[in-house]
């Protein structure tokens, strides 16, 4: 009789567990990973389609804007900036994300030191008083 893909899935982990130190964390999430994998090779064989998952962020969306860096809720990778491209390869534009994930219209898509940094070198180029001026100037044109 064929083995299931539990049984399965339980020999691999237990075959790495007698051979390193794993929590029982770590046991669970390979056993998930385990059986999804095998999963996925089985519906290959079959010829069947891949499922299509999505994943579940376990980074809250409030918690991902961080100072150094911002966490892709998709992917959970590290970025000082979502980029436009970045997003596109979940087929998310930056207003759809943040819809997604509940994050503010008005927040930029960056780490907080990036857009400080950004902030401090627009008001020492004086960016915003010339833009007001242009502002001004193009209204006496009308």
């Amino acid at each position: 009789m064929a083995k299931s893909l539990v049984e399965m899935a339980a020999e691999i982990i237990a075959a790495q567990a007698s051979q390193s130190r794993m929590t029982p964390d770590e046991i669970t999430e390979g056993l998930q990973k385990t059986y999804e994998a095998l999963q996925r090779i089985q519906g290959r064989e079959e010829g069947a389609p891949e499922p299509v998952t999505e994943k579940i962020s376990k980074t809250a969306p409030s918690a991902s804007i961080q100072r150094n860096k911002i966490i892709c809720l998709g992917c959970e990778r590290e970025f000082k900036q979502l980029s436009k491209r970045h997003l596109a390869s979940h087929g998310l534009t930056p207003r759809s994300y943040k819809e997604k994930y509940g994050i503010p219209l008005a927040t930029a898509l960056t780490a907080k030191s990036l857009s400080a940094k950004r902030r401090r070198i627009a008001k020492e180029r004086g960016l915003g008083e010339k833009l007001a001026q242009a502002r001004k100037k193009r209204l006496r044109k009308k």
